[in-house]
């Protein structure tokens, strides 16, 4: 995601990499078993924070496992720190060859999270690595090109009888430009039907049975710029036309001003968001932080991205889900939170992770109730974004 935007950072060496990967993760283990055990207080318990290891197909009690994160307590300097930055023109490399410089033995330079890593661990070691990314510069009258590969779910069929349906994974590529201030589209490209693939043969015959053609070309459409945001139809107290300073359009102004203390954040954002709808407060926030991480990662300071990784971790009912996931092809680490156990709300959305830590991947959706045709478990929808800074509107990269 956003060291697409880092191409031009230095690179450190494999060597330094590992020792600072090594030594966050370490440390990230030992304080999240200090709290565990209750040797080491969590200073937001009071809160209720919740994040759990979630294995599949059952639950865990819910407890508070978050700490206050410091760099100075890992002994690791500032030169090793700064290998914690991995642009993206990197690619996972090995220490090899015995003990490097700094005494540490052939470590992999992308240290894994294990299996055993809760939520709060994860979350942790992101920020960390968040935090040490360089800010992205923007300059004025530049925009946003951000692309995403969106997969979804699409049932086809008698979803509400007896008869047959078919399942299959539709991929389409989004395009977007859009300004630094507000977030205004300037231009949206739509690219539908990039691939159609059924899940089972099974679900490919049917869909041909039912006349769905599995072939056809993509379809490409093009938008001009968007209107100013409209809110929801059934939010009668929000007015007709969010300012681009608030939470739902920000500016970099906007996130600048935001608190970097995970505690305070939250807060911040539960008055900002208020009660909006039908889904719980905690639910409103977390859906808050996932669509600035979706949208305003480039003009985000690595600061304020740090902390809303760690403010996710203080929602109550924020879980990480057991073992490796899949995100369009590649592995990662799910942290998530279930909708409300309301009819219509039978999905958990999720942020997935590299194995190291390192970036945040893209999201996931996933069904945590049968409903519609669709198992409970399957993954019904996930995003991969990309970014890009341009000079005008339709430049691509």
């Amino acid at each position: 995601m956003i060291r697409d935007v880092l191409g031009k950072a230095p690179a450190p060496s494999a060597e330094a990499m590992a020792r600072a990967r090594a030594a966050l993760l370490v440390q990230a283990r030992a304080e999240s078993a200090a709290i565990r055990t209750g040797a080491v207080a969590s200073p937001w318990r009071r809160r209720g924070a919740a994040v759990r290891t979630r294995p599949a197909g059952r639950r865990h009690r819910r407890g508070a496992r978050w700490w206050h994160w410091s760099l100075a307590g890992l002994g690791v300097s500032a030169a090793v720190a700064t290998a914690l930055i991995v642009p993206a023109i990197l690619t996972p490399a090995t220490v090899s060859g015995g003990p490097d410089r700094g005494g540490v033995d052939s470590i992999p330079a992308t240290v894994p999270i294990g299996d055993g890593d809760d939520a709060g661990t994860v979350l942790r070691l992101v920020a960390a690595n968040a935090r040490l990314d360089p800010a992205v510069e923007i300059r004025p009258g530049q925009f946003i090109y951000r692309v995403v590969a969106e997969g979804s779910l699409s049932v086809i069929g008698d979803v509400e009888g007896p008869g047959p349906v078919a399942r299959v994974w539709v991929v389409r590529r989004h395009e977007m430009w859009y300004t630094v201030e507000g977030l205004r589209s300037a231009r949206l490209r739509i690219t539908e039907g990039v691939s159609r693939t059924p899940l089972t043969p099974a679900d490919a015959e049917v869909a041909r049975e039912l006349g769905y053609d599995l072939t056809a070309p993509p379809k490409v459409e093009e938008y001009g710029p968007a209107p100013d945001y409209q809110p929801p139809a059934d939010c009668a107290s929000c007015p007709a036309v969010r300012d681009p300073g608030e939470v739902y359009r920000p500016t970099p102004a906007y996130l600048a001003s935001l608190p970097t203390d995970p505690a305070r954040l939250l807060d911040t954002l539960r008055e900002a968001v208020g009660s909006q709808n039908k889904h719980s407060a905690d639910q409103q926030v977390f859906t808050t932080v996932l669509d600035l991480l979706r949208e305003a990662v480039p003009i985000m300071s690595p600061e304020v991205r740090a902390a809303l990784y760690r403010a996710v971790a203080l929602i109550p009912g924020v879980e990480r889900v057991d073992g490796p996931v899949d995100l369009a092809g590649r592995q990662g680490v799910a942290i998530g939170r279930d909708g409300e156990s309301t009819e219509d709300e039978t999905r958990r959305e999720e942020l997935v992770f590299d194995t190291a830590g390192r970036e945040l991947l893209g999201f996931r959706t996933v069904q945590i109730r049968k409903a519609r045709g669709v198992p409970a478990g399957t993954v019904t929808a996930d995003a991969v974004p990309t970014y890009a800074i341009v000079d005008r509107v339709g430049e691509v990269r």
